[in-house]
Formats: C-alpha cells, sequence, structure tokens
C-alpha cells in the first residue's frame, strides 16, 4: 500500500495530461497537492476541485515553472501556503523547436534546452530548504526520445537526456541530504499534447504492434509507477531512470 498521508506535492504542468492524471493520482494516497499551470486556469480550478473532493487540500498557483522568475514564485507560494515540501514532480516543459535539426532555429533551440534543463536544477535548489528532514521524493518525467531518434524530436530529445543525467548527479549529492532523485521514462503516451505530434499514429501503432504490451500506454500507467517513486517503498533507489513503457524499448523495431 502507498500512503502519502500528510505529504505535501507540487506538480508542474498540472492541469492536463500526464500531469493532472499525476496529481490525482497523489491524492487518491493522502496527498495534499499544489497544482501548477500556466494558461489552463479553468482546468487548474476544475482539478483542486476534484482533489478538494477527495478530502485532501489543493492549492493553484499561475507560474512558468521553466523560467527562473517562475520557479521563484512556485516555491515561494509552497513556502507561504504550507511551510514545506516533501514530493515535486518535475512534468511541465516547453517547446519551442520541432522538426528536423537542419531547420532548427538557434533561438527555439536553446529556449527549449536551456529552459527544460535549468527547470531541473534550479529546482531541486529550492526543494533542498522545504525538504529537509522529510526524506523528500523528486521525480522527473523522461521519454524514449532521450535515447532512441524521434523524428522532429531532437530539442525535446537532447532535454530529456540531460534531465536523465542530472538525476544521476542530483540522485548523489540529494541524497546524502535525505532526498531520493529519480526520473520515470515511460515511452509514447496517449496525450492531447502527443496527438499534435505528425508523428502521433506510427508511435501508437508501433506500440501496437511491437511492444510487449501491444498497446500505447496511458497516463494511468505513469501514475502508478510515480507514486510508487514518491513513495517510502522507493526510499533504496537514488538517481535512476526508470524505464516503464509496455516493453517498446526492449524492441529493436520501433
Amino acid at each position: 500500500m502507498i500512503d502519502l498521508q500528510g505529504r505535501v506535492a507540487l506538480v508542474t504542468g498540472a492541469a492536463r495530461g500526464i500531469g493532472r492524471a499525476i496529481a490525482l493520482r497523489l491524492a487518491d494516497h493522502g496527498a495534499d497537492v499544489v497544482i501548477n499551470y500556466v494558461t489552463s486556469e479553468d482546468r487548474a480550478k476544475a482539478l483542486a476541485e476534484e482533489i478538494r473532493g477527495k478530502g485532501r487540500r489543493a492549492e493553484i498557483v499561475e507560474a512558468d515553472a521553466i523560467s527562473s522568475e517562475g520557479i521563484t514564485k512556485l516555491f515561494d507560494f509552497v513556502k507561504a501556503q504550507f511551510g514545506h515540501l516533501d514530493i515535486f514532480i518535475n512534468n511541465a516543459i516547453d517547446v519551442a523547436a520541432f522538426g528536423p535539426l537542419l531547420r532548427t532555429r538557434k533561438d527555439g533551440w536553446e529556449h527549449t534546452l536551456n529552459g527544460n534543463t535549468n527547470a531541473l536544477l534550479y529546482s531541486a535548489q529550492r526543494c533542498v530548504p522545504l525538504m529537509k528532514d522529510r526524506k523528500g521524493k523528486i521525480v522527473s518525467l523522461s521519454s524514449l526520445g532521450s535515447q532512441h531518434y524521434i523524428p522532429g524530436y531532437a530539442a525535446i530529445g537532447v532535454t530529456k537526456a540531460a534531465t536523465e543525467a542530472l538525476t544521476r548527479y542530483l540522485g548523489v549529492e540529494l541524497g546524502r541530504l535525505g532526498i531520493n532523485v529519480n526520473t520515470l521514462s515511460a515511452g509514447p503516451i496517449e496525450t492531447d499534447a502527443l496527438k499534435l505530434f505528425s508523428t502521433f499514429e506510427q508511435m501508437k501503432k508501433a506500440c501496437e504492434e511491437y511492444s510487449p504490451a501491444g498497446r500505447i500506454g496511458t497516463p494511468d500507467d505513469v501514475c502508478d509507477v510515480v507514486a510508487f517513486l514518491c513513495s517510502d517503498a522507493a526510499h533504496w533507489i537514488y538517481g535512476q531512470t526508470i524505464i516503464a513503457d509496455g516493453g517498446l524499448s526492449l524492441m529493436s523495431v520501433r
């Protein structure tokens, strides 16, 4: 049984998709949740009401979780509302570059790489004082694009590879402070955001034909693993990228 009673969780990019599903699952296990959003205020408010309906506390905060100013706003909000933090889910991502590398513009490339990579580092730094003596958990979301070629996905894939590398370094340095830092690489997950990719149907078909699970992933598949990584049961896991992709990465044809 996963018991997150008395824990406070901050989920970035929580108003929709995977972030929303994670926020709900953490609340199901007893956590109070800080819901971060940028543009989807109505969805964030609806999610907060759903979490409160489960008997948990939910607060919403509008902030760009990729920018240094937004990160400051986020963690100042958590400190003011709760005074501490137990779980940080690094889910938000900002994509300004998508397509063939030879057509990638410098500003979009740098924005995507710098923002998304810096977000984990700067957020982890802000987590430390809020997680002191609380056995905190930091979990990031990655994808198979960090290790394998996906058409048009270079900027995101490189960002995810950096996230996985940062996880290893943070896993050592923050682990000594009593904080577990890990990443989940979940493979293709059927969300509205993924459906915007021109290769979505190709990815879905590959999952159905080649993965042992025989289907594309869902947000619920992600939530189960994230909840475990946020629990006391994951206390012995430090700096790892856990691949939970229905077995797709085991196959030689994707």
